[in-house]
């Protein structure tokens, strides 16, 4: 049997009807990404027996995790469900809203071992976080963040079993591929280097005793935030972090053809602690804000996408 090679993975997810129950003749979807992935994580506990000789007597298992982030380059249409698991709701209309239902997959990756497959199956598997990095000059990139309740191990498909392919959309890039980037309420607009979007669902496992893994994860408040690096042009945009300032919207789109690129919109943000950097002699002075979502009693959610957008 041949060594498996990183480049033959697979990695493909189906949405559960009952958390950690994959469901019978799964239709899975493969997800393009760039690496990582969840883990198996064993709490352990030695033991504290004293002995004469100094030898420890036993370590033991208290409990296992799973948890990890896939890496991605933004395509369309590749991580709309994902998309859905992120932001606890429902695409309506092609407009996805921050919500509170909780939505769990299970995600199997397969390893080509040329002769013979080895499965791993996270079942119970939710996103806790999704991020967003776009940066000049280079590839929209990000990260799903998976917590799951358990690992299984496997040689075979499930029982009639079927693989969507991936889609064959192109990567965007920031160069070409963004447009539209407002932040109302400051002028001029600020020439932006780099931005980073984050949603956080804060999870937590709820270990039980007489049971390895956690009987379901809870979650908190949905955190939406991120980073504006910019170019210092005047005191307008710096002035308006140190004052606090709230209430303005930060909206851009995304993509590579008409109907088929993202509008992403944090209808109320709050600046954050800004931080002025003036470099040295070759550079130019940037200003970095961080920001926060709010909700916003107009468009009820903190965090908007639209998808299929001209």
């Amino acid at each position: 049997m041949a060594i498996a090679s990183g480049s033959g993975r697979r990695i493909a997810y189906v949405a559960e009807t009952v958390f950690g129950t994959t469901p019978g003749t799964p239709s899975f979807k493969i997800f393009r990404s760039t690496g990582g992935g969840p883990r198996t994580n064993k709490t352990t506990g030695t033991s504290d027996e004293i002995q004469p000789d100094r030898n420890v007597r036993d370590e033991f298992q208290l409990g296992q995790d799973v948890a990890g982030d896939y890496n991605f380059e933004l395509a369309y249409g590749n991580l709309d469900d994902l998309l859905e698991g992120a932001l606890f709701s429902a695409w309506a209309t092609n407009v996805l809203k921050n919500g509170s239902t909780l939505k769990s997959f299970t995600i199997e990756e397969t390893l080509d071992l040329q002769g013979g497959n080895s499965f791993s199956r996270f079942s119970g598997a939710v996103v806790n976080t999704l991020s967003l990095n776009i940066a000049s000059r280079a590839a929209i990139t990000g990260a799903v963040g998976i917590m799951a309740q358990k690992e299984a191990i496997d040689t075979a498909i499930v029982a009639g079993a079927t693989y969507a392919a991936p889609g064959t959309e192109p990567i965007s890039t920031a160069s070409a591929n963004v447009a539209s980037l407002t932040l109302s309420g400051v002028t001029p607009n600020p020439k932006v280097r780099s931005l980073t979007l984050e949603v956080n669902n804060n999870l937590r496992t709820r270990p039980l005793v007489g049971n390895l893994y956690t009987d379901s994860l809870g979650y908190g408040m949905c955190d939406v935030t991120g980073t504006l690096e910019c170019y210092f042009e005047s005191n307008t945009l710096y002035a308006a972090a140190l004052a606090h300032s709230g209430g303005g919207a930060l909206s851009f789109t995304v993509g590579n053809a008409p109907n088929k690129k993202y509008t992403v919109l944090v209808p109320k943000l709050i600046l954050g602690n800004a931080e002025r950097r003036p470099g040295g002699n070759t550079d130019d002075v940037m200003v970095s804000i961080p920001f926060r979502g709010v909700y916003d009693s107009a468009a009820a959610c903190s965090l908007q996408i639209t998808r299929a957008v001209s």
